[in-house]
């Protein structure tokens, strides 16, 4: 069985940091833990010549509070997306089941979406789109998983 949970309201945050020593995305995590604000979705890469991609969701009610945080920790430049969807898709199916995660990507080829963001985990695929896609691509992932 397969369950789809539909949040709305999500901002996404992105930035890149250039590391020299100490890693400002970590002690913003800390700050924003300690002001109560939740996030989700988090993606860290490290991409060339020592930069640090971060990225994460939070709900848009909490933009207001996050925007400090990163500029404390002199984060000037974030990209920052508000009013996306979240689609959580989970099932025990996923589990040691090659090509789950390809049914849900064409699944957002066929509503002609391309996510903002995507985070997976053993059981469970997390995708940010447009609200203006959120249509689209509710109808084809109901039609493929229910």
């Amino acid at each position: 069985m397969t369950d789809i949970k539909v949040f709305e309201g999500i901002t996404s945050v992105s930035f890149n940091e250039r590391l020299n020593g100490s890693v400002a995305a970590f002690r913003v995590f800390d700050k924003i833990g300690a002001n109560g604000i939740d996030i989700d979705m988090i993606s860290l890469d490290l991409a060339l010549n020592d930069t640090l991609f971060a990225g994460f969701t939070l709900s848009d009610s909490d933009l207001a509070k996050l925007l400090p945080l990163l500029k404390s920790e002199n984060i000037t430049t974030p990209a920052v997306n508000c009013g996306n969807v979240k689609f959580v898709v989970k099932s025990e199916d996923m589990i040691n089941t090659p090509g789950y995660a390809a049914k849900v990507f064409s699944a957002l080829g066929s509503a002609g979406c391309v996510p903002l963001l995507v985070t997976t985990a053993v059981d469970e695929i997390s995708v940010l789109v447009r609200d203006s896609d959120s249509a689209d691509v509710g109808k084809a992932l109901e039609k493929l998983f229910v």
